[in-house]
C-alpha cells in the first residue's frame, strides 16, 4: 500500500483564511447570502473538508474563484474575492486566520512525507533527510510526528 512507507510529520488544524484588512469576511452577512470562497481546483482535500463543514452547518455558499495554484489562492484571497480554507503554515502576509463566530469548525489534515518501496538514491535520501530536519526544528510540527508503517 501507499501508506506503508509514509511518515505522518504532524497534524495540522485547518482554518478559514481571510484578507488581513477583513476583505470578503465584512462583507458577508452570513444571513442566507452565500459565503464567497476561494478554493484550489478540484480534487483538494481541504476544499472537500471546507465544503462538508459548510453544508453540514446549513450555510450556503459560492465557489467566487478557483485556481490550481497555491499563489492564485492567496492572491484572490487578499484581494477580497473570498475566504479559503488551509492551514495556518506558512500564510503570508497581508491574510490571517480567521476566527469568528458563524464559520463552521474544521478538522486537522495530517502532512506526509511518502516514499517508495524501492530504496532511496543517495540525492533522494538527503532530501528526505533535510525534509525531517526542517520539521524538527519547527517545535510546532515536531511535537506531533508519527512514522506509519
Amino acid at each position: 500500500p501507499a501508506e506503508a512507507r509514509a511518515t505522518e510529520l504532524a497534524r495540522m488544524p485547518m482554518r478559514w483564511i481571510g484578507a488581513a484588512d477583513g476583505g470578503a469576511w465584512p462583507a458577508w452577512s452570513g444571513h442566507g447570502e452565500p459565503l464567497p470562497l476561494v478554493m484550489m481546483a478540484a480534487p483538494c482535500t481541504m476544499r472537500s473538508a471546507a465544503l462538508q463543514a459548510l453544508d453540514r452547518a446549513g450555510i450556503p455558499w459560492r465557489i467566487a474563484f478557483s485556481s490550481p495554484s497555491l499563489g492564485g489562492v492567496w492572491a484572490a484571497v487578499a484581494a477580497g474575492l473570498g475566504v479559503t480554507v488551509r492551514t495556518p503554515l506558512g500564510l503570508p502576509s497581508g491574510l490571517r486566520a480567521l476566527e469568528q463566530p458563524g464559520l463552521p469548525p474544521l478538522p486537522v489534515i495530517g502532512l506526509r512525507l511518502h516514499r517508495g518501496m524501492d530504496e532511496l538514491s543517495a540525492p533522494a535520501l538527503r532530501l528526505h533527510d533535510i525534509v525531517l530536519q526542517a520539521i524538527a526544528a519547527h517545535p510546532a510540527l515536531a511535537r506531533n510526528a508519527v512514522t506509519i508503517g
